[in-house]
């Protein structure tokens, strides 16, 4: 007799994976090394698998942030995954489960991997990053398309993305998310749309350093690029030349200046606002520019 709680998984994980078939946006997955492989039908394997319908079956959660862990010694797994600030759960659980369906294809054996879409991240890994910083990795993701004039675009940009870094750093709960999105137009009505994100377990000096370092990176990333994406394990930001957020009651709206002119403060836009027709777009050109991790002789905060 199957019981009641198990029947309520199965139907949760059919119709999980019966979405997971639409195509969602920019899909990732980077398969780490470090940490080694694990071997098939090993113990390791069976508590991946475990700790991951953990978190794609936990409906209790409705602030876009899971972690679980299973498995003893050296055969327990540690998995964490992290949602859009504007998701709601079930689209969250969904990319959630997309994402776990995504690693296991790409990264069969490794015992540390992440990956995800542009919604969702997942990550699994043979210890714990709950409470921890690593800036040792990155996923750079930018769009084909580029900005006719990047010193413009990258200018309304660049004075969004740290009035959005302090929003999201300065929440002051551990059951807030972490994020912060808006948009800014420029002198020329250029307008560019953003958002940015950490882990909610980080503190304040904590997220806001790790989204610092990944703003750093955008030259690196993705110069003259209408769209770009810079992924840490516990931050991350994206931008566009379309909305393809949903707004929040304090999505952050800016009319910018021109150059060294004083620009007037943000003003939250009205929790009624509706997206633009761009946002219907999926960002289907976006492609992978690199990753990279550099194995930390030890983890720090």
């Amino acid at each position: 007799m199957v019981s009641p709680r198990v029947l309520s998984f199965l139907f949760l994980l059919f119709t999980l994976t019966s979405q997971a078939k639409a195509k969602p946006e920019y899909p990732y997955a980077v398969c780490i090394a470090e940490g080694g492989d694990y071997a098939p039908d090993s113990p390791y394997q069976t508590n991946l698998h475990t700790a991951l319908s953990r978190i794609i079956s936990d409906t209790q959660i409705d602030y876009g942030f899971y972690n679980s862990s299973y498995g003893q010694d050296s055969d327990r797994v540690y998995a964490t995954g992290l949602c859009r600030g504007d998701v709601t759960p079930h689209t969250c659980l969904t990319c959630l489960n997309n994402s776990r369906l995504l690693l296991l294809k790409q990264c069969p054996h490794q015992k540390r991997a992440v990956g995800g879409y542009g919604e969702c991240m997942l990550h699994y890994s043979y210890r714990s990053v709950l409470g921890y910083y690593d800036s040792d990795f990155r996923v750079y993701l930018r769009s084909e398309t580029n900005v006719t004039d990047w010193d413009r675009y990258s200018y309304v940009l660049k004075k969004l993305l740290p009035i959005l870094k302090v929003k999201a750093a300065t929440t002051d709960s551990y059951l807030n998310r972490k994020y912060a999105s808006g948009n800014a137009t420029g002198p020329d009505s250029q307008t560019v749309y953003a958002a940015v994100q950490c882990a909610p377990d980080l503190t304040v000096a904590e997220c806001s350093d790790c989204l610092g370092g990944a703003i750093s990176e955008l030259p690196k990333c993705c110069n003259s690029r209408s769209g770009g994406v810079v992924i840490k394990f516990r931050c991350n930001f994206r931008y566009e030349n379309f909305s393809f957020y949903e707004p929040t009651a304090d999505t952050q709206t800016l009319q910018l200046s021109p150059p060294g002119s004083p620009s007037p403060p943000p003003s939250p836009s009205p929790s009624t606002t509706t997206n633009s027709p761009e946002s219907t777009h999926h960002g289907t050109d976006y492609y992978m520019v690199r990753s990279e991790y550099i194995d930390p002789q030890a983890w720090h905060k």
